[in-house]
């Protein structure tokens, strides 16, 4: 098992670098990874070939938390096209903070993974303002998801 702490420390390097070469356009490179690494995974977290996306996203919920990256996900609708994200403990929180301090993009690689699976469904989400962290390294983001327009 790799440890968290270094986990932490090398993807914060990796984008504090990334971040620094590329600004902006680091946000690219998030949204990206998540693609890639969706496709890695689509056959694990559906293997029902689901339509339905609050189950996609709770069987990649539930994939995050087996492979050890959070303690627990949960994706709570709040209106029609809200919805509130909470991550238990992801092991990028510190690092994330940090880049968010330093004013620069954050891996965001579990919302990156959740953003890739949304779009795969048909769907386009957009964070509403920044994480909020909370006690007991909790994480929460609020999303608006609306379908893609042909």
């Amino acid at each position: 098992m790799i440890d968290d702490r270094f986990f932490d420390l090398e993807l914060y390097g990796i984008y504090k670098a990334v971040n620094e070469k590329l600004g902006e356009e680091t946000w690219d490179v998030v949204w990206r990874s998540g693609e890639v690494v969706l496709d890695e995974i689509w056959e694990e977290i559906n293997p029902e070939n689901s339509d339905d996306v609050f189950l996609v996203l709770k069987n990649l919920g539930d994939y995050l938390a087996k492979v050890g990256y959070v303690d627990y996900i949960r994706v709570d609708r709040e209106s029609e096209t809200r919805v509130k994200y909470t991550m238990g403990k992801p092991v990028i929180l510190p690092g994330a903070e940090r880049l968010i301090k330093e004013g620069m993009v954050p891996p965001h690689i579990s919302t990156a993974l959740m953003f890739a699976a949304l779009k795969r469904l048909g769907f386009k989400a957009e964070m509403v303002g920044e994480p909020e962290f909370l006690e007991n390294d909790v994480a929460v983001e609020i999303w608006e998801i609306k379908p893609i327009e042909e």
